[in-house]
């Protein structure tokens, strides 16, 4: 399914603690700046799918991944707005 989606945005987290709310809240708010920003967000508990931390080699948590027309891109770390912006920048000009 992920496949299909010509745009991915996926923040890797580490099970259900504070940093990782407190990451997917400050990520999502600043998804929601952007038309269909909320829905092109997949959140992936790095617990419940190893086979997406294998697969985008995610090393380290927080881990924003982003794969669309500019190639895959990842953000370790102290996710901020500017990553969110950087990766859906330039994906849905025409």
């Amino acid at each position: 399914m992920l496949q299909e989606d010509p745009f991915q945005l996926m923040l890797f987290v580490r099970g259900n603690t504070a940093r990782s709310a407190s990451t997917i809240h400050r990520v999502k708010g600043a998804c929601g700046a952007y038309p269909d920003g909320p829905e092109a967000l997949r959140i992936v508990d790095v617990f419940q799918e190893p086979r997406l931390v294998q697969k985008y080699r995610v090393v380290a948590t927080p881990t924003l991944v982003t794969v669309g027309r500019r190639g895959e891109r990842r953000f370790v770390g102290d996710v901020s707005e500017r990553h969110v912006q950087e990766c859906f920048a330039g994906e849905f000009d025409e």
